[in-house]
């Protein structure tokens, strides 16, 4: 599975899924309190965990070739669904 090109795909649209939760939920703010609680949790995994992950995702762009600003693009936006697929070999670029 951790090779698999498709499952990776699966994982990135999850993460966008994530930001669009997240723009939704700051746009029109959730009025059911577990929902609410959830965005939370979402917002804070996503505003702190993407950027961390540039310490782990920046070595491997530079490997793979790729610019600063596709490698900060693309984790802040995808995370570890992108990263790690492309340290695996499972994306070419």
């Amino acid at each position: 599975m951790m090779k698999n090109k498709s499952f990776w795909q699966a994982q990135m649209g999850f993460a966008v899924a994530g930001w669009i939760f997240i723009f939704w939920g700051a746009l029109a703010p959730f009025s059911i309190p577990a929902v609410k609680s959830v965005w939370w949790v979402v917002l804070l995994l996503w505003a702190v965990g993407h950027p961390l992950e540039l310490f782990a995702s920046l070595p491997v762009g530079k490997r793979a070739g790729l610019s600063l600003e596709r490698t900060i693009m693309m984790t802040l936006v995808f995370g570890i669904t992108w990263w790690i697929p492309l340290k695996l070999g499972v994306f070419d670029r």
